[in-house]
């Protein structure tokens, strides 16, 4: 069972939680907490300034010793920017031993730096810093907290962190019943296939293969081509709720990173890799390559764009589950919700980050994934960012 954080349902993010602005990650990457990061940069303190203070007005400042040493060079090395991402969104900003989110911070080496000489994310911790003090108080406490132990309760809590929003997105699909606009057909099978779900025991699937919607072993048969979209017939929500039931059986298989609101180069250049599925929710522009209403080949192009980063995909049409779908809610500009395998990652000549891949499904009226709104709102304090019209030039 995925737990909840202080009675936060899994994957739905409420307010800021941390920054991702540079000084910020340079303080932490130093061993200060994000929320005293958030307050040193906000009264004009960045990395370079402190440098040039002396230790009387670091600890002025608020500024502990072993951070202080880190700053001025009689301590350890910064933890480099990608490794300290990777950890933070790993454990979803959140200490893993309290697991309370709305206490700040710091990125812990769970055995000493000055031994190990080790930065890399399975000697990386993130903890509040009530309980970091606890790791470095010789009492009994610690006891509780030593190496082997806290590796065990980091690696509960990061899979429990990766089950989240995977969980999330169930928990929307069982609520909204009718919220998928589109399967992709083939790879879904495919997918289902690969992980050996067992498609009999689906719900849907007698009933689909009865009306010879799928063979005996629950592979669809080739549909009705001469038709607006796939759907089409008095037995659509039949077929609806077999496809339905095998995403559902994937999804509970698989790990998929909920990014709508990590929208930043910075961070998803160290979190995701080739092959990853994500989840992306937010104003999606479709616009169909050709003229054709009718029959497979509706080749329709897919992209989200927001704060320098744009997500593409390329579907067909012809696979929307309703009416409604294949007329209004697969073209133009719409607010939906993707999940997508990535395919590539690149960047585009004015530095913007591409990232192309296979979209799975695509699904309206879910709720909650997205929070920040790029034009306006910094989700994570201090950043503010571009347009979601952040539209291309010359490099569609």
């Amino acid at each position: 069972m995925v737990s909840r954080i202080d009675g936060q349902e899994p994957g739905m993010r409420k307010g800021p939680d941390t920054s991702l602005n540079r000084s910020d990650l340079a303080l932490m990457a130093r061993g200060i907490s994000n929320t005293k990061a958030v307050k040193l940069r906000a009264a004009g303190y960045t990395l370079g300034k402190l440098q040039q203070m002396n230790r009387a007005a670091l600890r002025k400042v608020g500024i502990d010793t072993l951070a202080i040493d880190n700053i001025l060079g009689d301590g350890r090395p910064a933890i480099p920017s990608d490794k300290l991402i990777e950890v933070l969104f790993a454990n979803r900003f959140t200490c893993c031993v309290c697991r309370n989110h709305k206490r700040g911070v710091v990125v812990h080496h769970i055995r000493k730096w000055a031994k190990t000489r080790d930065h890399e994310v399975p000697n990386l911790a993130v903890l509040c810093t009530l309980d970091h003090e606890k790791v470095h108080t010789k009492s009994e406490l610690t006891k509780n907290l030593d190496p082997k132990t806290l590796r065990g309760i980091k690696k509960k809590w990061e899979g429990e962190v990766a089950e989240m929003d995977t969980e999330a997105i169930l928990d929307q699909s069982r609520q909204h019943t009718s919220a998928w606009q589109y399967f992709n057909h083939l790879r879904l099978f495919e997918l289902a296939t690969e992980q050996r779900i067992k498609f009999k025991q689906l719900n849907g699937y007698e009933t689909a293969w009865r009306l010879d919607m799928c063979d005996e072993a629950g592979l669809l048969l080739p549909r009705p081509k001469d038709t607006g979209y796939m759907y089409d017939g008095g037995d659509g929500q039949a077929l609806y709720t077999y496809v339905r039931s095998v995403l559902h059986a994937s999804l509970e298989k698989l790990t998929v990173a909920n990014i709508s609101n990590d929208l930043e180069r910075g961070a998803l250049s160290a979190l995701l890799s080739v092959g990853d599925f994500i989840l992306v929710q937010g104003s999606h522009t479709f616009s169909p390559r050709g003229l054709s209403h009718r029959r497979p080949g509706q080749t329709t192009d897919g992209v989200r764009k927001a704060n320098q980063v744009i997500v593409e995909f390329t579907f067909d049409r012809w696979e929307a589950t309703s009416n409604s779908a294949h007329g209004r809610w697969l073209s133009g500009r719409v607010d939906v919700t993707t999940i997508i395998r990535v395919s590539t990652i690149s960047r585009t000549t004015s530095g913007k980050m591409r990232i192309q891949g296979t979209v799975f499904a695509v699904a309206l009226g879910f709720s909650g994934f997205k929070t920040r709104e790029y034009s306006t709102y910094p989700y994570r304090y201090g950043v503010r960012a571009i347009s979601e019209d952040d539209e291309e030039d010359d490099e569609d």
